[in-house]
C-alpha cells in the first residue's frame, strides 16, 4: 500500500505568484507591498479590508486558476511520485474553487489520488508521511506533526532555516532527494 504524500498547488504545482500580485494591483490600485509574502498566503495575513480580500480571491478563483502555468517538471515528477506514494493534493484555495481546480488538474493531466481544500492542512483525514509546500505556516504545521517536509524554494520562505526541512529548488531536486527515478532502487 502506497503512503500519502501531501502536495500543495499554488507556487508548488502552479505558478500563481504573479497572477495574485497582478490582481492585487488591479483591485487596490497599489503595487504589491514590499516584504509581504509573495502570493495568496500573504493576502490572508495582510491588513486588507475583508471585502477587498474576497474580491481578489474571487477573481483569482474564477479568472486566474484556469490559465495558471505549471512549474517546470511538475507532470513527470508527479507521475514518478505516484509510483511510490498516493498523491494527496492539499490547497488553501477556497472550497468553492474546487470545480476550477479540478478542471485545471484535468487540463494539465496531473495525476493525484485525493484533493482537499482547507486552511489548516494538518486536519485532513489522511495519514501523511511527507509534504511539499511553499507557505511558512503550513511548513510549521507539518513539522509539528512529525511529517517529513520539503520546502519549495520561494523568495518568501528563504528565512526558514529548519534542519528538519529539506529545501528543494524545483521538482527535479525533489525527485533526486526522494530517489524515485526509475533506475534507482527504493531505499
Amino acid at each position: 500500500m502506497r503512503k500519502n504524500f501531501a502536495v500543495d498547488i499554488d507556487n508548488v504545482l502552479a505558478h500563481a505568484e504573479e497572477e495574485v500580485q497582478r490582481l492585487f494591483q488591479e483591485v487596490t490600485g497599489e503595487p504589491w507591498p514590499t516584504g509581504m509574502y509573495g502570493s495568496a498566503g500573504g493576502l490572508d495575513q495582510s491588513s486588507l479590508d475583508r471585502d477587498c480580500l474576497e474580491t481578489i480571491f474571487a477573481r483569482f478563483h474564477e479568472e486566474s486558476i484556469p490559465r495558471l502555468p505549471l512549474l517546470p517538471g511538475v507532470k513527470p515528477a508527479l507521475e514518478l511520485l505516484q509510483t511510490r506514494y498516493r498523491i494527496v493534493l492539499i490547497t488553501a484555495r477556497r472550497p468553492h474553487s474546487r470545480p476550477q481546480t479540478l478542471e485545471w488538474l484535468t487540463k494539465h493531466a496531473l495525476p493525484f489520488d485525493a484533493l482537499y481544500h482547507t486552511e489548516d492542512k494538518t486536519t485532513i483525514p489522511e495519514s501523511l508521511v511527507a509534504a511539499i509546500d511553499d507557505h511558512p505556516l503550513h511548513i510549521q504545521g507539518y513539522r509539528e506533526m512529525g511529517i517529513r517536509v520539503f520546502l519549495m524554494d520561494q523568495p518568501w520562505n528563504r528565512s526558514i532555516q529548519d534542519p528538519d526541512v529539506t529545501r528543494v529548488c524545483g521538482w527535479d531536486a525533489l525527485i533526486d532527494c526522494l530517489q524515485v527515478r526509475p533506475n534507482i532502487p527504493e531505499p
